[in-house]
């Protein structure tokens, strides 16, 4: 599997903070259009928010969403409120 993002929750409240591991979770995420090439059928969508690590360093942190392409297919009204978003990981850089 192809997951971008392999840093837990925890882990990104270690390296940047709660308020920002918060911000990024009320973000609206989007799809990112990376091309999955490892056989992997999800679809990517991140949000992201500017902030700084613990060491003061201006990052970005991005948090990670991975939905089926089949169940994107299936959905017959079109609407991206009935999918669970779950955050499979974050990512600093």
């Amino acid at each position: 599997m192809s997951t971008k993002g392999e840093m837990t929750r925890e882990q990104a409240v270690a390296m940047v903070g709660e308020v920002a591991v918060d911000k990024v979770e009320r973000e609206n995420c989007d799809f990112t259009n990376r091309v999955q090439c490892d056989g992997d059928t999800r679809v990517e969508s991140s949000a992201s928010v500017s902030c700084q690590d613990a060491d003061g360093n201006d990052v970005t942190l991005t948090a990670y969403y991975y939905i089926e392409q089949a169940d994107l297919d299936a959905n017959e009204d079109n609407s991206l409120d009935v999918f669970d978003w779950k955050i499979e990981g974050y990512e600093v850089v």
